[in-house]
């Protein structure tokens, strides 16, 4: 299944705000996306706030973004991995 990469510009949020949206995802995802599935997140601070790097496996980018728009999450971009590396 193609695995995508989902950049999230979340803004000036708390770590609580950052994991009641996760729990809010996962809940979606279980009872309307079970095609979905969601690896691992990255969240990284920089001067406008948190950003996100989503990992998720999905049949297309077009279930990845119904999904977050069915979760109330951005998805400012969604970009298929070509290839994954590691030492």
């Amino acid at each position: 299944m193609p695995r995508f990469l989902i950049h999230r510009v979340l803004g000036d949020v708390t770590e609580a705000d950052v994991e009641a949206a996760a729990e809010v995802s996962r809940r979606v995802r279980v009872e309307s996306f079970p095609e979905i599935e969601w690896e691992h997140s990255h969240v990284v601070r920089n001067a406008d706030g948190l950003t996100s790097y989503c990992v998720y496996s999905a049949p297309t980018a077009q279930h990845i973004r119904d999904h977050a728009a069915a979760a109330g999450l951005p998805a400012d971009e969604v970009q298929e991995i070509e290839l994954e590396l590691a030492p």
